[in-house]
């Protein structure tokens, strides 16, 4: 699973957001907002991380959060990064 090419990320005050660029730009006129979880997600989908490897890291940075929260969660913004057609089998 690839992030498209056709979107980057960067951080506008204290929030991450998400912006098309290129062809996508034309075809979408928005932006996806994205909380800490999220950039951590995006970040390690850059890195070419599994959703495994991506929970490994999250529950190492966050004290209180669980391997399973933290698949759960993934799995939830990978889902949603797919509809949206931000991410690439």
């Amino acid at each position: 699973m690839k992030l498209s090419e056709e979107w980057v990320l960067t951080k506008l005050g204290k929030e991450y957001i998400a912006v098309p660029v290129g062809e996508t730009a034309k075809e979408y006129k928005c932006v996806v907002k994205l909380n800490n979880t999220g950039r951590d997600i995006w970040e390690g989908l850059t890195e070419g991380l599994d959703e495994k490897m991506i929970a490994d890291k999250m529950v190492k940075k966050y004290e209180n959060l669980s391997k399973e929260k933290a698949l759960e969660d993934i799995f939830n913004v990978v889902e949603r990064l797919k509809l949206g057609g931000l991410l690439k089998d």
